[in-house]
Formats: structure tokens, C-alpha cells, sequence
């Protein structure tokens, strides 16, 4: 195996034993074959400088450098002990504290054995407080070395969970390294903590029998394990979502990434194989992969649709095309376009966006177009995209003709054909090089589309997939979500730096961020300024009492890995990452393990190769995706990975690895003007877009951009957090859900289940329409709880805060004729001194099929003139209209329309009327949230393009501004 990195330029010896290398300055004038001729090296094989090596087929690999889902143990087998056998005879339990960062299973123990460690060894688990959860004998022991012993019931554990593996060693003589647990370890989802008062690790019991071990002493490690299997990644916590996959295709997996992404863990995973109409029927809803199915399958799922289910099909196998509503026209369309019907699926944008892979070209014969493929940003083809057809037993087949899941893991991680290749010149091979498309001699389009790097697409495509769930579900029950962020914050910053061995500049920046939190604010509540510092231990003056220090006051801090700004191979990155993260912990023994990285230079050989080895360090949030160079961003802010969501990465065949990409947005390298740059990402997150995320910064001290990201930031009330933040709320919200979820009488109950990891800032949204009626109220443990509105992509949800507990969400049914405001209620301000012409609307949303028959609008004593009141489409359509007669001086006018205009439950229209001597009734920041009366919704600003609409004249009402309400009604029925 390689013990340090290549580098480029180097000649590299391959040979069966190992591999040999010398700096190709030492070599100058020899190629390989002229040093084989010379026989610098007897057994060499074969020779290949090392450009050649990087993506070579002849590269040396190293296989399984970790399982992806485990098991896990602390420590790998070559790890030893220092002192193998200690003197001490006396019996006693020897153990280690540990923390489990997902859910899973224990199922055994191991402990490492030296010389005269003899007897009749048992293996246990306990909890943190004693209770012993299982216990093993070890047999088939060797003399020495690693003993394991298997649980005959493997033991479940809730990510979070601190447990006591021990065993006990009659003979004594025990394995030990004292001072171990200075510093704590962490191996994948395991994670053993430095010992402290309050939880001592490196724990004993002296004692003739087992007994749970509450003693400790100098820190020490006595070298005992456990075996964690974690929860498969495709796995949820049930409820009634039934994701069905085939293990031969991974990327039908990645749909539970997906779902976990956009709230829901209410879904159950089980392999095609296993699906059957009993399986079926537990469920309201089921999402398929992309997998192919018998005749036999396709005939259940039909059945099943036909008798009231709801399918969601990803690029369905052809022979459910009958099911679907679909005639196949033989063709395909490959990384193409889809434009959303806004009309149907309200809320998202309504520009074309890119999906990349393989689309299928149909006829909907038989199903409603929901969102339309075309073969470039501008040109429509007259196949769909996604389809939904209703059965005549109320059951739903929803066609998506493209594999979203690959199309989302490809928009985020870049074109696997060009992994390995060096496009764009600048070396080494980089993130970017996934994306750049004009490489010299093969002169492709850029993966992203830079006229639409604006928008998170694959985001948007996700929630273009939850709200057609929602929608095909509405006739069964709500599905209960969590929100993407703490305490419904739409932005967050990762601050991160790359310090390249300054003397200070770590400590400086940390400074500024502690003088610029405000007083009291909290830490746990993302209140406090901070950042993480990725550091070549070389050149700071940094000590280990300061880092401690800035630990302990939330601050993150690592090694800044080195490939000396070189390709790297499998084995040359893991060589590097093992020694690199030895001589950080050297340095700075105080601090805990790392779980974040930003290689040096974003080096970035080959596909997935560096999140594999990064979570066999136990580091499992990544932001090497870095929007850079700038003569390739050109001052175009925006999402080039399509995504502002924390979300786990894929290898090549869709396998998920089990650490998070976040994207490196704001670079103080690429060219972007700043603050601008920032200030158009924040704004965008916060404003009508609705483009949520969480955006990672580079930052190595050379202006005085970190400055900048402060002022923006503090501007609009955006957290600026660490790695180790974002990983913690990541996986505690992915690990915090709602079960048993039914109706009970009009009444939804659920049950809430939540990782402490989420420090109660986690928040819930539910829809505020169902097939009962409209939400009045939610209850915990029968207490009332607060919640607002909200309208989100389209839907409105109420926001209500999380804890774990048992909910009652009260749905009142709906009443006729409806109306958003009674004849007693007055706007805040009767008059405005404005005297131009204007029409002024209200944007709304039925919950059922139903018809405007009037259209109200309050009028003041000096709101004069003819008025005119109109119902339009969402895309400007002028669907009814009246004159206003017999008029009050002032109070609710009621217009009734001629012609009642027919309105589809789910569709969005504007309701206005016409007023041509101005002076109107309003009220500011109206909607900043949703208003929900009875069955009609009128959506909030943020979520809906803006509500409160006006336009100057008497064209369509457009435009929107503070999110008036310009006191303008329906009256609907059905």
C-alpha cells in the first residue's frame, strides 16, 4: 500500500508486491521504459508517470476502504494495543462508552486478548445507567489478539443513544493504553467520547462476576468494542408511504434520501420482491424506482390502483404504461428540459428545469400532463414529463417518465461520464471538472445550465414529487412533514475556512464572529456566530489549550487534509487522510474527533472515492463541491450543484454513502462581487422564490470577505454555523419523525418522535386542507399548540413546533357559501392617499371543485368611480367578470358574476377588482402568512410568488409589494 500521496509529475513502478515511486525531478530525461531498461527496480511490472495513474485501470485499489452501511466498530482489526497484557490478575469488567449517530442494532462485542487474559470471557451492553441489555459468551477464542462475540438478539438503539459495551475478564490481565480517552474516537457512525467527570470512558468493575463497570482511571482505554449494525440508509420509520426498491438497481434506494430531504420519514422500504397486495394495502401511497416488473406485479399494482391506492412510478417499466395512461412512442430524450404546469402544480417556478439521464417519450392518452419534457430550455416536445391519471376508484397512477433519483444525484454530483477527466485545465482534477463542459477537444454544454443556475433544480424537482404525493393522497389523509431547517429559518450559512498555516488568522476570525453575537444569544440555538477552520498544522500559533477553548465555545475545528494540491488514487488518499488526521491529533489532543473536510486545493480524483474514505475517518459532512473558478462563474450567483439541501452522496450505481454533500456557494475566490453575491443567495432564500438553503463559504483571510458574510448575514437574520452544526441538525432531523398516523373521527392523530440532536428547534408542518375539512387547531399530549400559516411551493401548511409527544390535528369540515372575511370585518386602513388607477387582488386556492359566484371588495367613503371586478387564471386569464351597481358610500360591495366561474380544488386564481381613482383600503405584511377560511386558502407571499397582487391599469394583477391585503373576496360554493 502507498504511505503517502502521489503527486503529479511523478514516475510511479507498479509491482505485485507494492508500489515504488520517484519525483520526476530526480528522473529527468527518463521515461518509464528507459528506467525498466536500466533496471532501477528488479521487479518492476509495470510504469506510468503519475497523470497516467490518476483514473488508470492499472491504478492500485483499495477495496472496501469502508462499508458504506456498516457494521461498525471503533476500532479497525490491525489497531493494537500499546500495552498488550497488563500485570494486573484480578478479576473485573472492562469497558468502553460509546454513541450510537443512527439508528441500528447491536449485535456483539469485541475485545482485544493478550497473553494470560485466560477464563471463560462474557461480553456485554448496558446502558448509561446500568441496566444490562444483552450478553454473550466468547468462544472459539484465539490466544491473542481481537475476540469477538455475537448477541443471540441483537439489541435496536435510536440514533443518539450512549450505551456501555464491556466485558469481563477473569484472570485479569488486560489489554490497556492509558490517557486514551484525552481525546475521544470516532469511527463512522460510532462514536467513543473523551472521558470526563461527567462521562468517564475507559470504565471497570473489580469483582469475582460481571457487573457493570462505573469506574474509570487516567483515561484509560482497555480495548473493548462493539459491533453496530446500522438501519439500512433506504430505511424510514413506517408509516404510510411504502417506498419499494430492488437491491440490483441502488438508484431506486436513493428515493428514501429523497423523502428524508423534504420532511418525510413516515415511509416503510421493502425490496420488489417482497411486495404484495397485503403489503400494498398497509399503505396509502406507494413511491416505485426505477425497476423492472413481470406481468404478474404490473397486474397487482392495477389492481391495487383500481381499488383506491395511489403509485407514484419513476420511469416505469413499459408494461405499466395501460395503468399510467401512456402510449410509448419508442424514442427517448436524454438530459433534457421539463416545464411544470403552474396551472396543476402551483408554486414552483416556471422556468424550464434540467433533469439529467434518460427520459422516455410518451402519448398521454389517458392521464393529465402535470409537467411537460423538452429538448431544450425553449423548445416544448409534446411528451410528458410527469403524469398523473385518476381511476375510477379513486386511486392514482402518477407517472415520473425520467428517473428522478438519478437525475437528482447526477445534477448534485455532476456527470458521471467525466469523472477522471480533466476538463478544464486547471489541475488537479476538481469537483468542477464534473460540470465543465468546453474541455479542449471535446466541447460539450456545461452540465449546469447557467441560465438557470439561479434555481435549485433538483430541489425543486423533489418538491415537484412531495407535492404530488400530497395532492394524490389529499382524498386518505394529510402527511405530516418536517421543516428543512431550525425554528423555520429558509438560510444558513456554513462558514468555513481553509487555513493555509497562518499565524492568527483562525483566532482572528473567531474573535470577530464571538464580538459580533449578541449578548445572550444561545449557542444550541444557532443564536451564536460561528465557524469552522479546516488548518495545516504547520505555521499557526494556535495551541491546544486555545483550541480546547474555542471548542468549548462551539467553534469547529480540523485538519485542512493535503494532497499537496495533487490527484490522488484510492490508496494515495487514504494514506494521506490517515496520516494527516494523526498529526492533527498530535497537535491538538484536546479536541474531538473531526467530522467535516475540505480538501486543500479540492482535489477530486475520480467520482465518490473521497466520501468513502472520509467516512472511514468518521467525517461525514463535505463541502469540497465549490463554485469556483471565477472565469467559469462569470459573476452568475447561484446553485451550480442544483441543490441547497444537505443531502448523502451516491456511488456511480446510485449506492448511497453515508456522508452529506454541502455545496461551497460563496467563494471568496470565484469572482462573485460581494456582498452581492451573498446578499442575492440570502435574499433569494428568504424572498417569494422560496430558493431555502444551506450555503457553505470559503474564506482564507486575503480581504475582507469574512467581514462581508457578517454584515449580510446579521443584515437578515441568517445563523452562521459550523460543519459540525449543520451535521448534528442534519442528522437529527433525519432521525426525528411522525408515526401512527390516522384519523380519528375529524381528527388526525400522530405520534412525534425527535432526536435531541434537533435541541427543540425542530418544526412540523401540516397541510392546512384534508379530505375533513380545514385545520382549526393542534394539540400535544392534549394541550393546545401554536402554529402559523404558511404557504410553501404552492401548499399551505401550518408551522408548529416539534416535540416529542402525541398530537391531535383538528380539521373542522367545510361550510357553504365561504368567504374570507365577514360583512363585519374593516380593514386596518380604510383610505390610502394613493389616486392611481389600479387593479388590486388576492391570489386563492379552493380545496375542492367548486364556482365563484361573486367577487366582494371593501370600498371607503373616497373610493369613487365605476368598478369592475374580474376572476383570472394563475397565468393571467381572464375567467369572469362584472360591474359593480348599487354601490354603498362605503363598507363590502358584493358583484355578483354573471356566469359563475368554475375553479379546481388544488389550482391557484387571483380575485380582483378594478379601482380607477385609487384611494383603497389595505393593510401591510397581511401575508406575510396564509389565511385559511373554511374551504379557500389564500397563500402567503413567501411559498406563492407573492399575494396581495396589484397592476397599474386594468390588465392581470402581477405584481406585489409588503404583502398588502387589499381587502378583496370571493364568495364560493360548490
Amino acid at each position: 500500500m502507498l504511505v503517502g500521496p502521489i503527486t503529479a509529475g511523478e514516475i510511479i513502478f507498479l509491482r505485485k508486491s507494492s508500489i515504488k515511486w520517484h519525483p520526476f525531478e530526480s528522473l529527468i530525461g527518463d521515461s518509464c521504459a528507459t528506467m525498466q531498461a536500466a533496471g532501477v527496480f528488479a521487479e518492476v511490472e509495470s510504469c506510468m508517470t503519475a497523470d497516467q495513474m490518476i483514473g488508470s485501470a492499472a491504478a492500485v485499489q483499495v477495496e472496501n476502504l469502508v462499508a458504506t452501511e456498516g457494521p461498525y466498530s471503533i476500532w479497525r482489526p490491525s489497531d493494537t494495543p500499546s500495552i498488550i497484557s497488563e500485570a494486573d490478575a484480578e478479576p473485573l469488567e472492562l469497558g468502553v462508552r460509546f454513541r450510537v449517530g443512527g439508528s441500528g442494532r447491536i449485535t456483539g462485542v469485541r475485545f482485544y486478548k493478550g497473553v494470560g487474559n485466560d477464563g471463560t470471557h462474557t461480553g456485554s451492553v448496558w446502558t448509561a445507567n446500568g441496566v444490562r441489555l444483552a450478553s454473550a459468551v466468547f468462544t472459539d477464542e484465539t490466544a491473542t489478539g481481537w475476540q469477538t462475540a455475537t448477541f443471540a438478539t441483537p439489541v435496536p438503539v435510536q440514533a443518539g443513544t450512549t450505551c456501555i459495551a464491556s466485558y469481563f475478564a477473569p484472570q485479569g490481565h488486560y489489554s490497556v493504553d492509558y490517557g486514551y480517552f484525552a481525546t475521544g474516537r470516532l469511527s463512522g457512525l460510532l462514536h467513543a467520547p473523551a472521558s470526563t467527570p461527567a462521562e468517564p470512558n475507559g470504565v471497570f468493575r473489580y469483582g469475582p462476576t460481571s457487573g457493570f463497570p462505573d469506574s474509570t482511571h487516567a483515561s484509560a482505554n482497555y480495548w473493548v468494542d462493539v459491533l453496530f449494525q446500522p438501519a439500512p440508509l433506504d430505511q424510514g420509520f413506517g408509516g404510510p408511504v411504502l417506498l419499494i426498491k430492488s437491491d440490483a438497481r441502488p438508484y431506486s434506494r436513493y428515493y428514501s434520501e429523497i423523502l428524508r430531504a423534504e420532511g418525510i420519514g413516515s415511509f416503510t422500504t421493502v425490496d420488489l420482491s417482497a411486495v404484495d397486495a397485503t403489503v400494498l394495502g398497509q399503505h396509502d401511497v406507494a413511491v416505485l424506482g426505477d425497476v423492472p416488473l413481470t406481468q404478474a406485479q404490473v397486474t397487482m399494482f392495477t389492481d391495487w390502483v383500481d381499488a383506491g391506492g395511489n403509485l407514484v412510478a419513476a420511469r416505469p417499466d413499459k408494461k405499466l404504461s395501460g395503468l399510467l395512461g401512456l402510449t410509448d412512442l419508442g424514442t427517448t430524450l436524454d438530459n433534457g428540459y421539463l416545464l411544470i404546469d403552474s396551472a396543476r402544480v402551483p408554486g414552483l417556478p416556471t422556468a424550464t428545469l434540467q433533469y439529467h439521464g434518460t427520459a422516455d417519450r410518451y402519448a398521454a392518452t389517458n392521464a393529465t400532463t402535470v409537467a411537460t419534457l423538452c429538448s431544450t430550455a425553449t423548445t416544448a416536445t409534446t411528451s410528458p414529463a410527469v403524469t398523473v391519471r385518476q381511476t375510477a376508484g379513486g386511486g392514482h397512477a402518477v407517472a415520473f417518465t425520467y428517473d428522478l433519483a438519478r437525475s437528482v444525484v447526477q445534477t448534485r454530483q455532476g456527470n458521471p461520464a467525466w469523472a477522471g477527466d480533466e476538463r478544464d485545465a486547471d489541475p488537479p482534477l476538481r469537483p468542477v471538472d464534473l460540470f465543465f463542459g468546453a474541455r479542449a477537444g471535446d466541447v460539450q454544454p456545461d452540465w449546469i445550465d447557467f441560465s438557470r443556475v439561479a434555481i435549485p433544480q433538483a430541489d425543486e424537482q423533489q418538491r415537484l414529487l412531495v407535492n404530488v404525493l400530497a395532492s394524490i393522497n389529499h382524498a386518505k389523509k394529510p402527511i405530516p412533514r418536517t421543516w428543512y431547517l431550525p425554528k423555520g429559518l429558509k438560510a444558513a450559512i456554513v462558514m468555513a475556512l481553509d487555513d493555509h498555516g497562518t499565524a492568527t488568522g483562525t483566532r482572528d476570525y473567531f474573535e470577530l464572529l464571538k464580538t459580533n453575537t449578541p449578548a445572550g444569544a444561545a449557542l444550541d440555538g444557532w443564536e451564536c456566530l460561528r465557524a469552522t477552520s479546516w488548518m495545516f498544522v504547520d505555521g499557526t500559533t494556535m495551541t491546544d489549550a486555545q483550541a480546547a477553548a474555542y471548542a468549548a465555545q462551539g467553534f469547529d475545528l480540523g485538519v485542512h487534509v493535503n494532497t499537496g494540491c495533487a490527484n490522488w488514487t484510492p490508496a494515495s488518499l487514504e494514506a494521506t487522510f490517515t496520516s494527516e488526521l494523526a498529526a492533527w491529533a498530535s497537535a491538538f489532543p484536546s479536541l474531538p474527533p473531526q467530522q467535516g473536510n475540505r480538501t486543500h486545493c479540492i482535489a477530486w480524483s475520480d467520482w465518490a472515492t473521497q466520501p468513502k474514505v472520509e467516512l472511514g475517518k468518521g467525517i461525514r459532512m463535505d463541502l469540497n463541491y465549490y463554485y469556483a473558478p471565477h472565469w467559469w462563474v462569470q459573476n452568475r450567483p447561484g446553485m451550480f450543484t442544483g441543490s441547497g439541501l444537505p443531502m448523502r452522496f451516491a456511488d456511480l450505481d446510485g449506492t448511497m454513502i453515508d456522508v452529506y454533500q454541502v455545496v461551497s456557494q460563496l467563494v471568496d475566490e470565484n469572482g462573485l462581487t460581494y456582498p452581492a453575491g451573498i446578499d442575492t443567495m440570502l435574499d433569494r432564500a428568504l424572498g417569494v422564490e422560496g430558493y431555502y438553503g444551506v450555503f457553505g463559504t470559503h474564506y482564507y483571510f486575503a480581504d475582507d470577505f469574512g467581514a462581508k458574510v457578517i454584515a449580510s448575514a446579521k443584515a437578515r437574520g441568517v445563523p452562521m454555523i459550523t460543519a459540525k452544526q449543520i451535521l448534528d441538525w442534519t442528522d437529527g432531523r433525519n432521525n426525528s419523525f411522525f408515526s401512527e398516523i390516522a384519523w380519528s373521527g375529524n381528527n388526525l392523530t400522530f405520534t412525534a418522535t425527535v432526536d435531541g440532536r434537533t435541541n427543540g428547534m425542530l418544526r412540523g408542518m401540516l397541510p392546512v386542507q384534508s379530505v375533513k375539512g380545514a385545520l382549526t387547531a393542534i394539540t400535544r399530549n392534549g394541550t393546545a399548540v401554536a402554529h402559523a400559516q404558511e404557504t410553501v411551493k404552492g401548499v399551505t401548511y401550518a408551522m408548529f413546533p416539534v416535540v416529542a409527544g402525541n398530537f391531535s390535528a383538528v380539521y373542522t369540515p367545510h361550510t357553504f357559501p365561504a368567504s374570507f372575511w365577514s360583512g363585519s370585518t374593516p380593514p386596518g386602513n380604510i383610505t390610502t392617499t394613493d389616486t392611481s388607477t389600479g387593479e388590486l387582488g388576492v391570489k386563492f386556492t379552493p380545496a375542492v371543485n367548486g364556482r365563484i359566484t361573486a367577487v366582494k371588495f371593501y370600498k371607503g367613503p373616497q373610493n369613487l368611480g365605476t368598478h369592475t371586478v374580474s376572476v383570472w387564471s394563475s397565468a393571467g386569464t381572464r375567467l369572469g367578470t362584472a360591474t359593480a351597481t348599487n354601490e354603498t358610500p362605503s363598507g363590502w360591495q358584493t358583484v355578483q358574476l354573471p356566469t359563475p366561474v368554475t375553479v379546481v380544488a388544488g389550482s391557484t386564481y387571483v380575485a380582483s377588482y378594478l379601482c380607477p381613482g385609487g384611494r383603497y383600503s389595505y393593510d401591510y405584511d397581511y401575508f406575510t402568512s396564509a389565511r385559511t377560511s373554511g374551504p379557500l386558502t389564500a397563500p402567503s407571499s413567501v411559498g406563492s410568488g407573492g399575494n396581495g397582487v396589484y397592476n397599474v391599469g386594468g390588465s392581470f394583477p402581477d405584481k406585489t409589494y409588503r404583502d398588502l391585503n387589499y381587502w378583496v373576496d370571493v364568495v364560493f360554493t360548490t
